[in-house]
């Protein structure tokens, strides 16, 4: 039997009968008959390290897989060429490198390490003063100063934020439909994340807070209306790692089925992310069956499902953009009430001198019926003789209410008509049906005269009463008469004021037999102006409505049979929860001994008017803020323990047998057992099942927590090295990939943990050793036997993703704006293939992570250089090299205004000569000085090119543009060595 062959049987025997384990294996002992030798023995233990690459997954034991077990830190091993390593992590690395006849690369110089570790905890270029500190510190400690430099700048947060913003499938809209709606307040989880990695707070700690925020802030004190501190905002921001999944839910429009499948969609794409961001598994195979390849039955899946069933609730769902709470301080409350009442003030004063300058000054008719619901005029003072005159809830000569319930006449109570404040308050109740109130005059709605007209007005103060939704509709009557339609047809003619613009015409409504007759008018329906309709008589017992607008004629009209208008009132409608506050009503007829062109000069003086009115109300509403504290969160509907189900393979309908909610069986330990336990006795208004749940992921020593500590550790890792240990990063199970170093990933999860959970920590510890210190120069015998570079002999070259390099160009620059945090940076899409940034709109030259993470809409810019479109969520990101890129650099607007700034910026900069012009440019877009041949190079290339465009001068301007497009376009620019 050959050797190998020997060692692969024994191999399997050994695994396959459980009695190997690292003690046997550290005692020599093999099984009997024909042992194998001492270098066999070595092999096999070497394998055995390494996680058993190759094996079958049935043949190791589903309970023995390297990533659920806990920590038990490996010693680092003593390579034969330990002198070469800084750290212990060199040892580890060096270990295998040993094993297979290689050795690290020597050290990069310190140009290239200043830019490796500036891009790498900043996502910039480290600046020319930058540059120049460090390569003048000649003290020992220098690496590590500049090292602690780059991880206290705010721009580290900015950074790594941004990587986990992937990892939780961060998003500014919903996604999952092509609507793809907005996320308004996304943008304050993107900001608490930027804090937790600029404060270092320890990472199991951020784990918790976005798992289960809202029920840490009650245990500390959070009621609803009670004071609020900036720890407990902080907490309840987190919770929108649960919204992160797409959620198309305010978007659903099919059957009652589709409704709640898109509703577990939004459920199922939650438990996908918290799976592979901190579970580093793939849960979702166990949706419909037990696992194909990992430990984890379907009932499982549903246990977990459990844990934030009650904040997911599909019988009682609440859509995405009323999953809000309002938590601020009652100062900054009480600043934004002064703030918006003073506005309030400033706009009604505008209102009412337009409306008075309206009154005064449009053309008068013989006036029918006045109700400015002064003292004299309200329907419900009972010291008014005539307090029920004006208005009833019946039409002119019904018997009948119109409409039921019956609209109560000087009550507020829904529905109702009531006077506050001088004005009129139409409360709807919405209850179904249609209902409405009348004046109990009628009038005569056909003229006889040709041209002549009769019109009612009103002035609208409010589109809404005492916080109720803004009506969608403002309805109002002419010709009431028969409104229940219980004798003959006509009149009824509802004018339905649309705030988008006009209103529509339905005759003879309501009723079955009612139908429309277009729309008038353009204007929108909002507070602060005069609306109605003017109906003229055009002859041959045709009447014309028009649209009234503050006085005056505007948009298009519509004309009808005389048949249409009886005599009847005039009256508001109420329907379908629309209530509103309106005053001045007026009915008038005209007057026939006006002069026409009294009216022709009205409108012009009205549209001038109406113009300065116009431009003073959007200046003061441009000064109005949201009010403050509104954060778009998660938690339960309530503190009701919901049963959840398993479900016969996945479908919503059909329900099998309940289960509890719990963590995963192959992750429980003794003292962290996988059945949750109760959370805080702080903790009432939720169920505190997610509470729970993150103090088990979390449990110091236990298996969850070992899992957690590996998996961000490789993603780590990952981001310092191109590629993870384990080289699929959302996936440490069975069905991952391999470890490349088993022991170095374990040995600094352990260290992880026992530094408190710090990333800095970690990066310090990472970025001090030889391994990341070493050059990229290539090595022909790594080449020929580690061609992927799995044993770190060189450290990788690497592209820079598209979020740097768009931000360094614009730092490369001079123009990057440095603000944090806020609202985003819309977007644009220009067609259907081209997506930007408006240039010239506000906080276009932020950094990346602060545009618009549009689900459907990423800038090309970005998104040629491989920025992720998030369905779920993107652990790691492909570098691909596509034309596109190269085209991008070349051609795009932002390419070529980047170069003419950096041009600009040549010019300040540097000195009038042309080598100290190359030398500024290298150094800024390089990060080091320009070699003698690239210096020939830039000469000819400047001359050369400023000849193309003018013989006059060497120093062209637009061939400095060229030329620092150029280098910013070079692989030199790009890639990090």
């Amino acid at each position: 039997m050959c050797s190998a062959l020997r060692i692969l049987l024994t191999m399997l025997l050994v695994l396959v009968s459980g009695q190997f384990h690292a003690g046997i294996a550290a005692e020599g002992e093999m099984p009997p008959d024909d042992a194998l030798s001492t270098d066999e023995q070595k092999l096999l233990r070497r394998w055995i390290e390494d996680g058993a690459p190759g094996l079958s997954k049935t043949a190791s034991g589903k309970a023995g897989h390297w990533a659920f077990q806990g920590l038990a830190p490996p010693n680092p091993p003593q390579p034969t060429d330990a002198g070469r390593g800084r750290t212990p992590v060199d040892r580890f690395i060096l270990s295998k490198l040993d094993q297979h006849g290689l050795s690290l690369n020597p050290q990069a110089d310190r140009s290239t390490l200043i830019r490796r570790v500036s891009f790498d905890l900043t996502g910039l270029p480290p600046a020319p003063d930058e540059i120049a500190r460090f390569l003048a510190d000649q003290a020992d400690g220098a690496y590590p100063r500049m090292v602690d430099r780059y991880l206290s700048s705010p721009r580290y947060g900015e950074r790594w934020g941004n990587h986990w913003l992937d990892v939780a499938g961060y998003a500014d809209s919903n996604g999952y439909f092509s609507a793809d709606t907005d996320r308004p307040l996304a943008y304050r989880y993107r900001d608490y994340v930027i804090r937790s990695f600029n404060a270092d707070k320890p990472f199991d700690q951020f784990v918790r807070e976005q798992l289960a925020g809202d029920e840490l802030a009650e245990a500390v004190g959070y009621r609803p209306g009670g004071p609020i501190t900036p720890r407990i905002i902080e907490l309840l921001e987190a919770t929108h790692f649960l919204r992160n999944a797409q959620d198309g839910t305010d978007s659903s429009d099919g059957n009652p089925d589709e409704v709640r499948t898109d509703k577990y969609k939004a459920l199922e794409g939650t438990l996908q992310i918290i799976g592979s961001s901190l579970l580093g598994l793939k849960l979702q195979c166990a949706r419909c069956h037990d696992h194909k390849f990992e430990p984890i039955k379907q009932r499982e899946y549903y246990q977990l499902q459990a844990i934030l069933f009650p904040a997911f609730n599909v019988d009682n769902w609440i859509v995405p953009q009323k999953r809000f709470v309002i938590a601020a301080s009652a100062k900054r409350i009480a600043e934004w009430e002064a703030e918006s009442a003073e506005l309030d003030d400033e706009v009604a004063l505008l209102q009412t001198r337009f409306a008075e300058w309206v009154r005064k000054n449009r053309e008068r008719g013989i006036v029918a019926f006045e109700d400015r619901f002064d003292k004299s005029d309200r329907p419900d003072a009972a010291a008014d003789p005539d307090a029920n005159t004006k208005w009833s809830n019946s039409a002119p000569g019904d018997a009948s209410p119109a409409g039921t319930p019956a609209v109560q006449i000087g009550s507020a109570t829904a529905p109702g008509a009531v006077v506050e404040k001088a004005a009129l308050r139409i409360i709807e109740s919405g209850a179904a049906g249609d209902r409405g109130i009348s004046t109990k005059r009628k009038f005569d709605w056909t003229p006889d005269a040709k041209n002549a007209w009769i019109q009612a007005t009103f002035d609208l103060v409010a589109n809404s009463v005492d916080g109720s939704p803004p009506a969608a509709r403002i309805g109002y009557f002419i010709a009431l008469a028969d409104f229940n339609d219980r004798g003959e047809g006509g009149g009824n003619i509802l004018l339905d004021g649309n705030p988008a613009g006009g209103a529509a015409v339905h005759l003879d409504y309501p009723g079955s037999d009612s139908k429309s007759a277009g729309s008038i008018g353009r204007q929108g329906y909002q507070s602060g102006h005069n609306y109605g309709v003017r109906v003229t008589n055009e002859g041959q017992d045709r009447f014309r409505l028009d649209h009234l607008v503050d006085g005056a004629v505007e948009g298009k009209s519509v004309t009808i049979a005389a048949s249409d208008l009886p005599d009847g009132g005039f009256g508001f409608e109420y329907c379908c929860g629309r209530s509103f506050i309106v005053d001045n009503v007026v009915v008038e007829t005209s007057d026939p001994s006006l002069d026409p062109s009294a009216r022709m000069m009205f409108a012009k003086k009205l549209e001038a008017k109406r113009k300065k009115q116009s431009d003073a109300l959007k200046a003061l509403d441009a000064q109005r803020t949201d009010k403050p504290g509104k954060i778009a969160w998660v938690t339960d509907a309530s503190s009701e323990s919901l049963d959840v189900y398993l479900l016969d393979r996945g479908d919503y309908k059909a329900r099998i047998e309940k289960v509890q909610p719990a963590g995963l069986t192959i992750l429980s330990d003794p003292d962290n057992p996988s059945e949750l336990r109760p959370a805080d006795a702080q903790v009432i208004r939720t169920t505190g099942r997610r509470l729970a749940f993150a103090r088990w992921l979390t449990q110091p020593g236990s298996k969850s927590a070992a899992v957690l500590a590996r998996l961000t550790m490789n993603r780590i890792w990952q981001r310092h090295f191109g590629s993870g240990i384990v080289s699929t990063s959302d996936n440490l199970g069975y069905s991952g990939s391999p470890p490349s170093h088993p022991r170095l990933l374990d040995w600094l999860a352990a260290r992880f943990v026992k530094s408190g959970w710090s990333v800095k920590h970690m990066h310090r510890l990472i970025l001090a050793s030889a391994v990341y210190r070493q050059s990229s120069v290539p090595n022909q015998a790594g080449r020929e036997i580690d061609p992927e570079n799995r044993l770190l002999w060189q450290h990788a070259l690497q592209r820079l993703d598209a979020e740097s390099i768009r931000d360094g160009m614009l730092a490369i620059s001079g123009e990057l704006d440095r603000r944090m945090g806020g609202p985003y940076v819309p977007t644009k899409r220009l067609s259907p293939s081209e997506v930007t940034v408006d240039e010239n709109s506000p906080g276009a030259r932020r950094r990346s992570v602060y545009l618009q993470r549009r689900r459907t809409q990423i800038p090309n810019f970005l998104k040629v250089f491989d920025a992720p479109s998030v369905v779920f969520n993107c652990t790691r990101r492909d570098s691909t090299t596509v034309p596109l890129q190269s085209l991008a650099l070349l051609n795009s607007d932002f390419s070529r205004r980047r170069a003419a700034a950096l041009a600009a910026r040549l010019r300040r900069d540097a000195s009038a000569g042309r080598d100290a012009k190359i030398t500024r440019a290298f150094l800024l877009v390089l990060g080091r000085d320009a070699t003698r041949e690239e210096r020939v190079v830039s000469r000819t290339f400047l001359t050369q090119q400023s000849a193309e465009y003018s013989a006059q001068v060497a120093d062209d301007e637009q061939a400095w543009v060229d030329f620092s497009q150029m280098l910013m376009a070079s692989n030199a620019f790009l890639y990090v060595e």
